[in-house]
C-alpha cells in the first residue's frame, strides 16, 4: 500500500458495495486490478490500476474483520443469496418450486446480482414479468443499468416477449409532448427503441414554461413569485413539489423560500437544521470544558448573550483550567460579563442544573424541551408552517436520540461523534424522510428527483438548470471506478463505463423530473454568474424544442440576508495581521477562520487513526527542523517516532503497524529530500498588502551547493492542482523573493513524495496578492460567509455553525 492511500471511507465503501452487485469477492478485484496493472501503458491507466489494488487490499481487509466478528453488511444481503443459488441445486429447486410466477417491478433498477439472482429461480424466464423503464434508470450509485432491460429477451431470458405501453394517464399532451421529445433525442440506447406515448388526458392549452434569470438568488425570488401565481391559479402549496438534482442546493433553496413566506415541507439533512444545532451544541456543553456552545446557545431565544460577553466567557474558561460546566457556578468569576450576560448564564445553567456528563442526552432534551423552558409549548401552540416544519424536526432528532447503541465513553460525547460519523458517510438519509404525519400539512414538498420517483404532482418547478448542474459533467465523477472487466457487458475500461453510465443517469434524471407533473411544469436556471460571467442554461432545455415557452423574467422579490451571512463588526485595534496559515483557512472557509482566530473556540478536527498517523509524523518533521545543527540518524528517527507514537499516533488501533510503515516511509522520504544540502535559519517573512501585513515562516530553509537558497512549506499530506498557485503560496513567494532575491520557493508533500516548486508569472503573483488584500478588507469588513462542503462533520465548528450572537468583536491583533 503507497503512503498516498487517503480515499474518503464513503468511496472505498462505495467501491466494495459497487463490487457485490457484480457478486465479485475480493480476490476477483485484486485480480482485476492486476491484470489491469500489467495492460497499462499509460500514467492514467497506470494510476487507475493502482487505484483498484489500493482498494483490493482494503476489499480484502474489510472481508476478514466481517469473518472475524461473524457480520454481514448489505453488500452481502445482495451477493451471498446469489452464490448460495447458484452453487447449491436443492436451494435452487426449492425456491423454482416455491415460486412459480415471478413479477419484477422498476425492472431498471436491478442489478447484476438481481438478474443472476433472478436467473436462478426463473430458469430461462417462464411464467416471469417483468414492468421497467429504461429512460428513468437514475440509480447507477446502486449498480443499477438500463443494460439489462436492454438484454432482457436477448442474452437474458433469451425469447421472451416485449411489450410497450403507449399511453400516459398522468401528464396533459404538453407535458407528455414535452418529454417525449426529450426522449426521442439521445435516449434510444437507454430506450431500447423508439418513444411514443399518448396523452389520455388530452391537451390543456398551456405549455411548460422556461424562466431565466439573471442570478440564482434571482432565481428563489421567481420560485416564490411562481408558487403564489400557481396558488392563485387554483393549485394549493400542498400541489406543488420543486425537484432538485442534489440536497445542497434544495437547503438553500428551502431557506431562501421560507424567508419569502412561502410555507415548504423539507428536512433536509436532520442534523444540519438549525433547530437540531441548537440542540446539538446544548447538549456539547455537558462534556466540553471550554464550553464551545455557548457561540450558538447564545443565538437561542431563551439564553441571550452578546457576542462581547460570549468571548469573555469563552477567555475565563480557556484561562482557568475549568471542567465541563463549571462555568454554572462561577459566573461571578467572569469578567467583563454585562449584567445582561450574566443573567442569561445563570438562566442556561439553571436550564442544565442537575444534568452532568454522564446524563442520559435524551432525558436531558425532553425535560429541557418540555420541563424546563417554553420552546416545545411554543410549537405546540404554533400555526405556522415554519414552525410545524420544525416540531417534526425535533420530534425525528429524538426519536434518534432515544434509541442509541451502547457504548463506552460519556453519552453525549459518543452521541455528537456518532453524528459526525453518519454525516460523514451519509449514512443519516433514511431521517431526512419526512414521517406521514406531515403529509397532509398545505405546503410546497421540496425533495430530490431521486425522492421524487414513483410520485406526481400536479405543480412542478425544477430550478438549476445549468450545464453545470443537470447534466454535471463526467469529469466530477468522484470516488473509485470500478477495475476494468467487473462490469459485465461493458465495454471499455471501467472509468469508460461509469462515465458514459453517468451521462445516461444525468438524461433519466432530467425525463424522470418533467414527467412527474401532471398540469403544470415550470423549469428555471440563472444566466449569470456570481462574478459576473455568463453561465448556460442546461443543454437539455434545447432538447425540448418547441415543447416549451421560454422566458425572461426579473422577480419582485428578493430574498433577504440570513442570520448566518450577517457581517460581524469587527473594532481591530492597532496592527492588523494574518499568517499565511490563517490566510489559507480564511480562503477555504471563513466561517471557520471566524470561529478559530477570532472568536477562538479553536479546537481539533475528528481525527480518524489516518489523521492520527499524519500528526505523529508531522511532530516527528517539526522535531527534525528544529535545530538546523542536528543530522539525526535512521534509528534516532524511528526512535523518535515511536515515542510520539502512542500520544499522537492511532495508538492501539488495529492496524497500527500498517499506519506506521506509511509514517516511516514519509519520514524517510522527508530525509531524503534534505540530503545534500546545508540548513539556514528560517526567519519570519512579511509582505504588505493593503490593509494589513502577511507573516510566512518557512518550515525550513535550505542552501544548496551553490549557495542558493530554498524555502520550504513541508505538508504530510497530498498535494493539490492548486497548492502551487494559490494566494498562500503567491505570499510565500513574493516574501520570500523580497527578503532573498533570486531564492527558490518549493511545497514539499509527503504523500506524493513529490517537490513542486512555486513558479507563478509576475502577473499572476500581483493577482495573488490583490486577493490576499482582498481577503484582509474582508475581514475587516466582517465577512465570514459559510462555505458547506462534504468534509464540515470533521470541523470542531460543525455543531455551532450559524448565526453569531449579536454585537462587535474587539480584536487587538489577529496575529
Amino acid at each position: 500500500m503507497r503512503p498516498g492511500l487517503e480515499f474518503e471511507l464513503s468511496d472505498i465503501l462505495s467501491a466494495i458495495s459497487r463490487a457485490n452487485d457484480e457478486v465479485a469477492d475480493a480476490e476477483h478485484y485484486a485480480a482485476l486490478a492486476a491484470r489491469m496493472a500489467a495492460a497499462a501503458t499509460t500514467a492514467e491507466a497506470k494510476a487507475a490500476a493502482e487505484r483498484c489494488a489500493e482498494v483490493a487490499v482494503v476489499f480484502k481487509a474489510y472481508e476478514q474483520l466481517k469473518k472475524d466478528r461473524t457480520c454481514l453488511d448489505f453488500g452481502d444481503l445482495v451477493s451471498m443469496p446469489v452464490r448460495l443459488c447458484e452453487s447449491n441445486a436443492e436451494v435452487r429447486e426449492h425456491l423454482k418450486s416455491r415460486y412459480q410466477h415471478i413479477l419484477v417491478d422498476e425492472f431498471q433498477d436491478v442489478n447484476r446480482a438481481s438478474i443472476r439472482l433472478l436467473q436462478a429461480i426463473a430458469g430461462g424466464g417462464e411464467n416471469l414479468w417483468v414492468v421497467g423503464d429504461a429512460k428513468q434508470s437514475i440509480y447507477r450509485f446502486r449498480g443499477a443499468s438500463s443494460f439489462n432491460v436492454a438484454r432482457f429477451g436477448v442474452q437474458d431470458f433469451s425469447g421472451g416477449q416485449r411489450g410497450r405501453l403507449v399511453t400516459n394517464y398522468r401528464s396533459t399532451k404538453e407535458i407528455t409532448d414535452a418529454f417525449v421529445a426529450f426522449a426521442r433525442m439521445d435516449m434510444q440506447a437507454a430506450a431500447g427503441s423508439d418513444v411514443a406515448l399518448q396523452a389520455e388526458r388530452g391537451p390543456s392549452g398551456v405549455k411548460p414554461e422556461y424562466r431565466a434569470v439573471e442570478r440564482a438568488d434571482d432565481e428563489i425570488g421567481a420560485l416564490a413569485e411562481a408558487i403564489s401565481e400557481m396558488r392563485s391559479a387554483g393549485f394549493s402549496y400542498r400541489d406543488q413539489a420543486l425537484l432538485c438534482s442534489g440536497n445542497e442546493r434544495l437547503g438553500r433553496i428551502a431557506a431562501g423560500l421560507e424567508s419569502l413566506g412561502i410555507p415548504i415541507l423539507y428536512l433536509g439533512s436532520l442534523f444540519e437544521r438549525s433547530e437540531v444545532k441548537d440542540l446539538l451544541s446544548l447538549l456539547s456543553l455537558l462534556t466540553d470544558r471550554r464550553a464551545m456552545g455557548l457561540v450558538r446557545v447564545s443565538v437561542m431565544p431563551v439564553t441571550p448573550l452578546s457576542l462581547p460577553d460570549v468571548v469573555a466567557a469563552l477567555r475565563h474558561l480557556r484561562t482557568s483550567g475549568a471542567q465541563p460546566m463549571d462555568w454554572a457556578s462561577a459566573i461571578d468569576e467572569i469578567g467583563d460579563v454585562t449584567s445582561a450576560g450574566a443573567a442569561s448564564l445563570r438562566t442556561l445553567g439553571g436550564i442544565l442544573a442537575g444534568f452532568s456528563p454522564t446524563s442520559n442526552p435524551w432525558d436531558v432534551l425532553v425535560r429541557v424541551l418540555l420541563d424546563r423552558t417554553r420552546i416545545g409549548a411554543g410549537i405546540a401552540d404554533a400555526s405556522d408552517v415554519a414552525m410545524r416544519a420544525r416540531g417534526i424536526a425535533i420530534w425525528q432528532f429524538l426519536n434518534f436520540v432515544r434509541a442509541q447503541p451502547r457504548g463506552v465513553g460519556l453519552p453525549a460525547a459518543r452521541l455528537l461523534d456518532r453524528i459526525r460519523r453518519l454525516v460523514i458517510l451519509s449514512d443519516e438519509r433514511d431521517l431526512r424522510q419526512l414521517p406521514a404525519a406531515a403529509q397532509g400539512i398545505d405546503a410546497v414538498r421540496l425533495m430530490t428527483i431521486h425522492g421524487s420517483k414513483g410520485l406526481e404532482f400536479p405543480v412542478v418547478h425544477i430550478p438549476g438548470l445549468n450545464d453545470d448542474a443537470l447534466p454535471r459533467s463526467p469529469n466530477m465523477i468522484r470516488g473509485c471506478a470500478p477495475p476494468d472487466g467487473l462490469v459485465e457487458g461493458a465495454s471499455g475500461s471501467g472509468l469508460d463505463f461509469l462515465k458514459s453510465g453517468h451521462v445516461e443517469e444525468q438524461e433519466c434524471l432530467f425525463f424522470v423530473a418533467l414527467s412527474r407533473a401532471r398540469d403544470r411544469l415550470l423549469l428555471y436556471s440563472p444566466t449569470k454568474k456570481s462574478n459576473g460571467h455568463n453561465r448556460a442554461p442546461s443543454r437539455f432545455i434545447d432538447r425540448l424544442g418547441s415543447t416549451i415557452d421560454r422566458r425572461s423574467i426579473v422577480p419582485k422579490l428578493a430574498v433577504p440576508l440570513a442570520a448566518e451571512d450577517m457581517p460581524v463588526p469587527i473594532d481591530i485595534d492597532g496592527a492588523f495581521a494574518l499568517t499565511s496559515h490563517q490566510l489559507g483557512l480564511y480562503q477555504r472557509c471563513p466561517r471557520r477562520f471566524l470561529y478559530t482566530h477570532l472568536i477562538e473556540v479553536g479546537g481539533r478536527r475528528t481525527e480518524t487513526a489516518f489523521m492520527k498517523m499524519h500528526a505523529a509524523v508531522q511532530h516527528v518533521v517539526d522535531w527534525m527542523t528544529a535545530d538546523i545543527e542536528a543530522t539525526p540518524g535512521h534509528a534516532e528517527i524511528e526512535a523518535r517516532l515511536s515515542a510520539v507514537w502512542d500520544t499522537h499516533g492511532p495508538g492501539d488501533h488495529g492496524y497500527s503497524a500498517e499506519y506506521k510503515r506509511i509514517a516511516v516511509r514519509l519520514i524517510a522520504y522527508f530525509a531524503e529530500t534534505r540530503a545534500g544540502f546545508t540548513r539556514s535559519p528560517p526567519e519570519e517573512l512579511r509582505l504588505i498588502v493593503a490593509g494589513g501585513e502577511i507573516t510566512i515562516r518557512p518550515d525550513e530553509v535550505l542552501v544548496d551547493s551553490a549557495g542558493k537558497k530554498i524555502m520550504r512549506r513541508i505538508r504530510t499530506g497530498h498535494g493539490s492542482s492548486k497548492d502551487d498557485d494559490d494566494v498562500a503560496a503567491a505570499t510565500f513567494k513574493i516574501a520570500a523573493g523580497n527578503a532573498a532575491p533570486g531564492c527558490v520557493v518549493e511545497l514539499v508533500h509527503l504523500s506524493d513524495e513529490e517537490i513542486k516548486p512555486v513558479e507563478m508569472s509576475v502577473k499572476v503573483l500581483a493577482n495573488r496578492q490583490a486577493t490576499a488584500a482582498g481577503i484582509v478588507a474582508d475581514i475587516r469588513a466582517g465577512q465570514f460567509p459559510m462555505k458547506p462542503s462534504r468534509t464540515c462533520p470533521r470541523c470542531p465548528a460543525f455543531f455551532i455553525c450559524g448565526p453569531v450572537p449579536a454585537g462587535s468583536l474587539t480584536k487587538k491583533n489577529s496575529s
